[in-house]
C-alpha cells in the first residue's frame, strides 16, 4: 500500500477513508443492510456489546505517518487555542504530557507529546475475561511499563470517544496515583450526549479536545433496528480483527 498523504482541505474523516479506516453499512431503498452491522467496545447493563451501521478504523491511519502528524498537529493547534481561549498559555496548564488509551490512543498520545516537547505513557490492558465467538474479550487497565507521579497533570488522548466508560476508568486510575487530568483529546467524539466538556464526577469538569464531532447511533442488541440482523448472525463483533470483511462489503456497493 502507498503511503497516504493529506491533501489540502480535505476533512479528516475523509483521509482516514482513503485510509481505509471508515465503514458504514450500505442499505437498499427500503432500509435493509447489504451488509453486516459492526460490534462496538461499549456494553449494556446485560453486559452485551452495542452494535451500529458505522465503524471508525484509527488504526488504518496510524500507519501513514504523514496523516497522524497532521492529526496530531490540528489537535495541538485546537488545543492551544481552547486554552487560550481560557486564559491559559503555551497548551495551557504546563501538562506534564499526554497519556494514551490503549490501544487506540497511543501512537496519536505520541505524536502530540512529540509536537508540544513533553512526555507520554500509556496503561496497559489485563485481561479478566477471555473473547468469545460472540464477544469481545473484557479487560481492566493497569500502569506496568511506567505510571504517573504525584502531582502530575496528563492529557488523557484516545481515538474515539463514545460511552466515555474508558475515560472514566482512566480518570480513576490516574488520580490514585496523586495525579491530575487536565482533559480529554481525540480524533473522533461520537458520543450521543457528550460535548465540549465531560463530567466523570461532581465537581469535576474536563474540557474535551476533538478534531471530529459526528453523533453515531448504536443500538442494544435487541433493538428492533437490529434485532433481525442480530438473529441472523449478520455482524462482525471484532471489527478491527476482520477489517477485510467489511471493506469488502463496502467496496462490493460501489461497485
Amino acid at each position: 500500500m502507498k503511503t497516504i498523504t493529506p491533501l489540502h482541505r480535505e476533512r479528516p474523516i475523509e483521509t482516514l477513508a482513503r485510509c481505509g479506516g471508515y465503514y458504514e453499512c450500505p442499505k437498499d431503498a427500503s432500509g435493509k443492510r447489504w451488509g453486516p452491522l459492526a460490534g462496538y467496545a461499549g456494553r449494556d447493563e446485560k453486559g452485551r456489546q452495542f452494535v451500529g451501521d458505522v465503524y471508525v478504523n484509527f488504526a488504518k491511519a496510524e500507519r501513514h505517518l504523514p496523516v497522524l502528524r497532521d492529526f496530531a498537529e490540528k489537535l495541538a493547534f485546537q488545543l492551544d487555542h481552547q486554552m487560550r481561549l481560557k486564559g491559559f498559555s503555551a497548551l495551557g496548564t504546563k501538562a506534564t504530557g499526554f497519556c494514551g488509551a490503549p490501544e487506540g490512543g497511543k501512537a496519536l498520545a505520541v505524536m502530540l507529546a512529540n509536537f508540544c516537547g513533553n512526555q507520554y505513557i500509556f496503561p496497559e490492558k489485563k485481561v479478566t475475561v477471555a473473547a468469545t465467538p460472540s464477544s469481545r474479550e473484557i479487560s481492566e487497565l493497569v500502569f506496568d511499563r511506567h505510571e504517573p507521579e504525584k502531582g502530575d497533570l496528563w492529557w488523557i488522548t484516545e481515538d474515539v470517544c463514545n460511552n466515555f466508560s474508558t475515560t472514566k476508568t482512566m480518570v480513576d486510575l490516574i488520580e490514585s496515583f496523586g495525579a491530575q487530568v487536565a482533559g480529554i483529546i481525540c480524533f473522533l467524539n461520537r458520543s450521543l450526549e457528550v460535548g465540549g466538556e465531560y463530567r466523570p464526577k461532581d465537581g469535576l469538569v474536563l474540557p474535551v479536545i476533538m478534531l471530529i464531532r459526528q453523533k453515531i447511533e448504536q443500538y442494544t442488541q435487541d433493538d428492533p433496528a437490529v434485532a433481525e440482523d442480530i438473529r441472523a448472525g449478520n455482524v462482525v463483533w471484532k471489527p478491527k480483527n476482520d477489517w477485510d470483511k467489511l471493506a469488502g462489503t463496502m467496496a462490493a456497493a460501489k461497485s
